[in-house]
């Protein structure tokens, strides 16, 4: 038997047989040095350099999957040259990578939802697993699936095409569906760790953060000043748009899991937090904006704040609108107020904006409702005085013209002279926009920026230690959706602080999305897609709409549901999270970005019954090749052309088919990246992306 070499690696000696490779050497010790062309029984490639480490006296890094140990050897893996090096050849292998990590709706979403994935569930008909991922990604899934503003379909690539995917809608369904399943999911839990949290907001970023900290086996005790919990969405949203019994059944899941609920209890009135700090090991703060502001101009007290008059019907107690009611104001909020006068009894409802159509906040869909239901929008138009005249309020007010963009990016609206007239109400409701009711005494010491209380933004970590905040509190007014996740954000950094962990909140794995897709790539996508319009919710008839709150959209039907999945163009990577690419440009830190230039065109080959080809996505590593070659493959893979244009593909230009016979299964197994991968994974098993 030959002498044993003997080589030190990382300060740790190691002894090896002539022949072995460096690489094998650290994992001896188990050191892990990072591979991606590299099968363990193939003889090395060394074309991705990734597992290049420093050897004293070379002067050069040196590939270790192909280095053979030597005697004496001094190696260093993981020194700041190496790093660098292995940084910089991911963003090489990166820069032209064409396909996408994840779909682009799933990182439109602030939630992160994994969208691909359980709307390929619904058109397979499995809806318990559908449920099961809208439930375990998200909190309040079936509320959220009503009142989200859809940012994840504005990136749907059936935009280019013709209207997106109604994602919303689906999840909506795949939510329902779980709520009322006679054996419903129930979400996992850890068991207890004896830490508990205390929450100050029962809205949606605490009750989010509530549910993420009960399921890692934390307690949890929520404050809100209102007698019931919700926040926003049961304060803010009228009925007919997020039913009551909806949010209930999915706060009491929140509850079911241990949540302890003290309502009206307010900050700096009940309780200081102070206090909070003393009696609990972490406290987050997710107090909402739910304070309103005035119409800005003389008589403002007159008016009806919109969140005032949305809160007393939620209440049971609805103020009187009378016959005529004005709403200033161009939000979602404003819509509802409307909506919500017509169902009161009002027999006229103007919206007065100071902006056009375009400019508007809100969602098109809810100013198309509300016109449809009565309501009269008047654009161009801003209030500057109001007073009580004849026991009827009377409205003075000013036509405008739109002027140079403001800060918001949308064109400020500026007075036309003497185009001043009056309109008179029964009922003015201002619905100009809402404000944090949260003051500095109420949390002395506490940090505040231009928007609210200042974080660190990766983790919501405030200046106080264990106190975290998110949502409104934190950005000011924002939505619903965002708020959510920002208490899925806290209660991993919160998760890790309890536990005694460097808070580092939820990272990101890297994604990489291709730009605009020339009419060939989009065509790939579309290949086997059902060409069919996107399926519309069905409503109640509008002269019912006016006469009740009962909610207006009824939801999809399965068959409607299955359908409307198909339409999904599958964009995601079906290998996204066994991705060793993915994983160390995550690992690395890597700016997809850094070296920006004309990617390879996206083609996918889908002919083989077994796997998928999508050379977009190849490293060169040959794995395949050698695969195939060890099966015995008569046809196999094999690199073509040269230089900068060198590819590996099925000679002669024949079907996938004949060039893996027999080893397509083992060629998906090793490639390191999304170029070979088995049918039925799809986008589907893009999951945690």
């Amino acid at each position: 038997m030959s002498a044993s070499l003997h080589l030190t690696i990382d300060g740790r000696p190691v002894d090896v047989q002539p022949g072995e490779t460096i690489l094998q050497a650290a994992r001896k010790l188990g050191i892990s040095i990072p591979t991606l062309c590299h099968v363990e029984g193939f003889a090395p490639s060394a074309s991705c350099f990734l597992c290049a480490v420093q050897i004293e006296g070379m002067p050069n890094l040196s590939p270790s999957c192909a280095m053979p140990a030597a005697d004496g050897m001094i190696v260093l893996t993981n020194s700041d040259e190496v790093r660098a090096v292995r940084k910089t050849a991911l963003e090489l292998l990166i820069s032209d990578h064409a396909g996408d990590c994840v779909g682009p709706c799933q990182t439109g979403c602030p939630a992160r939802l994994d969208i691909p994935g359980f709307i390929s569930l619904i058109g397979k008909g499995d809806q318990r697993q559908a449920a099961q991922i809208v439930t375990d990604d998200l909190v309040l899934p079936a509320s959220l699936g009503r009142v989200c503003p859809r940012l994840c379909e504005q990136n749907c690539r059936q935009c280019n095409v013709e209207e997106s995917l109604s994602i919303r809608n689906l999840h909506r369904f795949a939510a329902d569906n779980q709520r009322l399943a006679i054996d419903p999911y129930r979400p996992r839990k850890e068991p207890a760790t004896g830490k508990r949290a205390a929450i100050v907001g029962a809205g949606p970023a605490g009750l989010a953060a509530a549910y993420f900290l009960l399921r890692r086996g934390h307690g949890v005790v929520l404050f809100d000043a209102h007698p019931q919990a919700g926040g926003m969405l049961r304060y803010g949203i009228p009925a007919f748009r997020l039913p009551r019994h909806v949010l209930d059944a999915e706060i009491k899941m929140i509850r079911d899991l241990g949540a302890e609920f003290r309502l009206g209890q307010k900050l700096g009135r009940d309780c200081t937090l102070d206090q909070l700090r003393r009696d609990f090991d972490a406290v987050f703060l997710a107090v909402g904006a739910q304070g309103s502001r005035g119409l800005g101009c003389s008589g403002e007290e007159l008016a009806m704040p919109a969140l005032e008059f949305l809160e007393k019907i939620t209440d049971g107690q609805p103020p009187a609108v009378g016959s005529d009611a004005i709403i200033v104001g161009g939000g979602n909020t404003a819509m509802d107020a409307s909506r919500c006068a017509l169902r009161l009894g009002a027999k006229s409802v103007r919206v007065l904006y100071r902006r056009t159509r375009r400019e508007m906040p809100c969602l098109m869909e809810e100013v198309e409702a509300a016109e449809e239901e009565g309501v009269t929008v008047e654009f161009l138009v801003a209030p500057i005085k109001l007073e009580r005249k004849n026991g009827k309020l009377n409205l003075t007010c000013q036509r405008m013209e739109l002027g140079p963009p403001d800060k918001s990016g949308r064109a400020s609206p500026v007075p036309i002279r003497g185009s001043e007239f009056e309109v008179s109400a029964t009922c003015v409701i201002a619905a100009i926009g809402q404000a944090v009711d949260f003051t500095v005494q109420e949390a002395a010491d506490l940090a505040f920026s231009k928007w609210g209380i200042e974080v660190n933004t990766n983790t919501l970590a405030t200046n106080l230690t264990g106190v975290f905040a998110g949502g409104d509190a934190v950005t000011g007014p924002d939505l619903a959706v965002r708020a959510v996740a920002a208490g899925k954000l806290a209660a991993a950094s919160m998760d890790q602080y309890l536990h005694g962990q460097k808070v580092i909140g939820s990272p990101e794995a890297v994604n990489v999305l291709m730009s605009k897709l020339s009419e060939e790539e989009l065509a790939v996508f579309l290949r086997g897609i059902e060409e069919a319009p996107r399926a519309p919710m069905p409503h109640l008839p509008a002269e019912q709409r006016r006469t009740t709150f009962e909610e207006v959209e009824l939801g999809f039907t399965p068959e409607t549901a299955a359908r409307e999945s198909r339409r999904c163009l599958g964009c995601g990577c079906g290998k996204a999270i066994p991705c060793g690419l993915r994983s160390y440009a995550t690992q690395y830190g890597v700016d997809p970005t850094r070296f920006v230039g004309e990617r390879r065109h996206f083609v996918r080959d889908s002919s083989h019954p077994d796997i998928i080809f999508e050379p977009g996505k190849c490293i060169l590593c040959g794995a395949c090749v050698e695969v195939a070659r060890q099966a015995g493959e008569e046809l196999g893979m094999s690199f073509l052309g040269r230089g900068f244009e060198v590819a590996v593909a099925s000679p002669f230009g024949r079907p996938m088919a004949e060039a893996l016979k027999t080893s397509a299964k083992r060629a998906a197994e090793v490639c390191p990246t999304g170029a070979i991968m088995l049918k039925g994974t799809g986008c589907g098993g893009c999951r945690k992306g």
